[in-house]
């Protein structure tokens, strides 16, 4: 059963670049005449590659549902695992300060998401889009499975993995590398989505007007800022896992210390007595 596992989350991972990549290509085609992907139009006329507007937000919508269904996944995964102690990790994760922050980015996201979406909604209904959603909820759940991930070294995994298929060496192969692969797939989304919303606020297009402002700006680009800053630290994050539990040659050998040798032998030849310098002595007032 496990190894059918392994294959669905490497289908995942594949299927995830693959929307990625149909996600921030066009993003990028948007960005350069200076509009969002959400309305990639200038004076009436589409620059969206993929066609209709609502083709390119659909792509984006199944993106984020995948990514919502993988995380929401793997957190099972995680909290189902033997030589996980879930407890433990809930009265561990209190102590850590990742977890604070993210949730202090993951709040001034859903505020990021609900001011676009609802105060200016794109058809200005009121209505919250399921992407809109889908969105708010990869973040909630990214900041779980990522605080999760923090506790698990690489080298537990391994071993895992070599005492549960031991003398499977084909499923092994899988499971070994597959670790790295989920990590780097979430990496490059969060990559993509910290460029995209760095862009928009140094280009000075509003997600609310559709293009370039001149002047002061909204809201949405104190937001982005924000939501920016959540993705570049997710990104710092998944991308220093991924090179985790490596071995690596030993660049620079340990210089031994010899100060105890040299301070016994000067005590010595002083007839006993140490001797201070100025600069290290301590204080008797």
């Amino acid at each position: 059963m496990l190894w059918f596992a392994g294959y669905v989350q490497a289908f995942l991972v594949l299927l995830r670049f693959i929307l990625n990549l149909l996600n921030f290509i066009p993003a990028a085609a948007c960005l350069y005449y200076s509009t969002p992907i959400e309305h990639c139009r200038v004076n009436n006329t589409s620059h969206n590659i993929l066609g209709q507007q609502k083709l390119s937000n659909a792509v984006n919508a199944i993106g984020t549902l995948v990514e919502d269904g993988n995380s929401l996944l793997l957190i099972t995964a995680i909290f189902s695992w033997k030589i996980f102690n879930v407890k433990e990790f809930f009265c561990a994760v209190l102590r850590v300060g990742h977890f604070w922050v993210w949730c202090l980015f993951c709040v001034s996201n859903a505020l990021s998401i609900l001011y676009v979406d609802i105060v200016h909604g794109k058809d200005h209904t009121g209505k919250v889009n399921v992407q809109a959603v889908a969105l708010i909820s990869e973040m909630l759940l990214l900041t779980i499975l990522a605080s999760a991930v923090n506790f698990i070294a690489h080298d537990t995994y391994i071993n895992w993995v070599e005492n549960r298929f031991h003398g499977q060496f084909n499923t092994q192969r899988l499971f070994k590398p597959l670790c790295r692969l989920v990590l780097s797939a979430y990496f490059v989304r969060n990559l993509g989505f910290f460029l995209y919303d760095t862009a928009l606020v140094s280009l000075s297009i509003s997600l609310v007007k559709g293009g370039t402002v001149q002047g002061s700006r909204d809201w949405d680009s104190l937001l982005l800022l924000l939501s920016a800053a959540f993705r570049a630290s997710l990104t710092k994050f998944f991308f220093e896992k991924m090179f985790q539990g490596q071995q690596l040659p030993t660049v620079c050998e340990k210089e031994e210390d010899t100060r105890t040798l040299l301070g016994d032998i000067q005590s010595r030849q002083l007839g006993g007595y140490q001797f201070l310098e100025a600069s290290t002595e301590r204080s008797l007032t």
